[in-house]
């Protein structure tokens, strides 16, 4: 038989006691914060000072331009994902399967005997192009 809740046959505490929660582990909270994210105190300070707190971390600001739209900046993170996927499960899983560690691993010149010998790296069979100007280069054009 249900009880029907009334002002007269309804304890509230009986029921809190039922339904409360009970947390078992440690608190993650950290207390020292409490002053710094309680609104009354967020709202007194821009009450005197006019300008809401900032935030500690700093914008970050880049060179963007090869990104022209979101589309195609999505694009090209899932290409980099389909790539790394790509490759045999025992690489992916020697960098935590973390796209961004293989990306690290790739791009540091020390790696790359490393990566030869894990197939990454194909042999370099062609000469290193000499980048100095020719003598033909060199000489004054004729006017």
């Amino acid at each position: 038989m249900s009880r029907v809740k009334n002002p007269i046959t309804y304890d509230a505490d009986e029921n809190s006691d039922r339904s409360k929660l009970v947390f078992t582990r440690p608190s993650r909270t950290q207390q020292s914060f409490r002053d710094e994210c309680d609104i009354n105190n967020i709202l007194r300070q821009f009450n005197v000072t006019g300008e809401l707190p900032t935030g500690s971390v700093q914008p970050q600001y880049g060179d963007f331009s090869g990104i022209t739209d979101y589309q195609s900046a999505l694009n090209a993170v899932m290409a980099a994902q389909d790539s790394f996927l790509a490759l045999p499960a025992r690489i992916r899983a020697m960098f935590y399967n973390d796209p961004a560690l293989f990306v690290e691993f790739a791009s540091n010149e020390a790696n790359k005997d490393e990566m030869k010998a894990l197939g990454l790296l194909r042999e370099e069979t062609a000469q290193a192009v000499d980048t100095s100007p020719s003598e033909a280069d060199k000489a004054e054009p004729a006017q």
